[in-house]
């Protein structure tokens, strides 16, 4: 059972309230500063490195890839993306089927979409492939964004700051990579 007498009166609870609002809003102003701060030091325009590792489960077949990954924001609204790793197709009992070798630089030009979440629309302008890279259509279908193998095409990514050295690089779709680099501010 609630006792009503031991709760303070109506105008001491205004008071209180009162009190409660204006220390708040000041430390709300304050944090949002803060995270302001923080996330214009952040430098999202430094070059990173990672790993990228997918893993495809299809109907009658595996696909994998390990990467190296480079991301690097360049002149004039322009993002290098670096590719080198392997590819590798497995049947139901794990066997491998196929393996392709992936080196490549892939240029896009970008629209920064929102600055409050880091997000970005890439759209590849030029696909450079060393002579070892073997990676053909169907294994870049199963293993790529559409923008890693085909020039002309639009994906999104979002920006995250990890920590003071890392960054998540995403996909509309999911994680790409945790790209480390290294902090001079």
């Amino acid at each position: 059972m609630i006792s009503f007498k031991k709760w303070p009166s109506p105008g001491l609870q205004n008071i209180l309230l009162t009190l409660l609002l204006v220390g708040l809003l000041p430390g709300i102003v304050i944090y949002g500063n803060l995270l302001k701060n923080d996330k214009a030091a952040f430098p999202v325009n430094t070059s990173c490195r990672g790993n990228m590792i997918v893993d495809a489960l299809y109907d009658d077949q595996r696909a994998r890839m390990t990467t190296s990954f480079y991301f690097s924001f360049l002149d004039n609204n322009k993002i290098l993306i670096s590719l080198s790793g392997t590819g590798y197709l497995y049947d139901r009992s794990g066997k491998v089927i196929e393996r392709k070798t992936i080196l490549r630089n892939i240029y896009y030009r970008y629209v920064h979409e929102s600055k409050y979440t880091n997000t970005y629309s890439l759209t590849s302008t030029q696909i450079n492939t060393d002579s070892v890279d073997n990676m053909d259509w169907k294994m870049s279908s199963l293993l790529l964004m559409n923008s890693f193998f085909m020039a002309g095409q639009t994906d999104t990514l979002v920006l995250k700051k990890y920590d003071d050295n890392t960054m998540l690089i995403e996909s509309n779709q999911s994680p790409l990579t945790m790209c480390v680099f290294k902090n001079d501010l």
